[in-house]
């Protein structure tokens, strides 16, 4: 019998997820919240909509459905952090999505939280922390560190020994080179090629990828 999850977030990454929850069949959404409140009451992909985050609303779903497991449904970098601490912090815990058809090394480390969807290469050794995406076709090679709380757009390689820092996004289709790092709270353009390191706070790209202005 599938154990039945909670989804946070009702948008465009939410079909996404809810592909991806399908394909490894293990989970059952019951429910999604939505931080808009005016939503609570509507369907979703056939699935209603039953509240926000508020601590009342959280307490009420966990009864009604008995679960406490969650998924992030959503890609806004600003909220995902706050979204998932705002759920730890109120005892839920956190399920890993992943596709069948990704390919995951045994030696790999993976946190709580994860999206890992269709195509991707996970190589030996790297760690990958809590409420990271990993996308379509993106690869993590040897002994990578992936912070917490990063998404990893489509096509996304990540040669060896590479650092990306949390709360980070690297747009579709960037290769950050052998043993570079990401900062912190960084955007990298889609298509970039990271070939130095890059500090944290910035938005980034280019071949080779440079520093364009802070990331405010």
């Amino acid at each position: 019998m599938k154990e039945n999850i909670i989804v946070l977030g009702s948008g465009q990454h939410a079909r996404v997820v809810l592909y991806n929850i399908a394909e490894q069949d293990r989970y059952n959404v019951a429910a999604f919240l939505d931080a808009d409140f005016s939503k609570v009451g509507q369907q979703f992909e056939g699935i209603q909509i039953v509240g926000d985050y508020s601590p009342k609303s959280l307490e009420v779903v966990r009864e009604r459905y008995k679960t406490n497991k969650f998924f992030i449904g959503f890609g806004n970098m600003a909220y995902r952090k706050i979204a998932f601490q705002t759920m730890v912090d109120n005892g839920w815990e956190a399920v890993n999505i992943i596709h069948p058809n990704a390919v995951i090394s045994p030696q790999a480390k993976i946190g709580d939280g994860v999206l890992i969807e269709c195509g991707c290469l996970i190589t030996p050794n790297p760690v990958i922390g809590d409420n990271v995406v990993v996308n379509t076709g993106t690869q993590v090679n040897h002994d990578n560190l992936v912070e917490d709380h990063v998404y990893l757009a489509s096509g996304v390689v990540l040669s060896g020994g590479v650092t990306i820092k949390e709360n980070t996004l690297i747009d579709d289709g960037v290769i950050v080179t052998l043993g570079h790092a990401v900062g912190s709270c960084c955007v990298i353009g889609a298509g970039s090629v990271v070939t130095k390191d890059i500090e944290d706070g910035v938005i980034a790209y280019g071949n080779p990828c440079k520093v364009v202005r802070t990331n405010k």
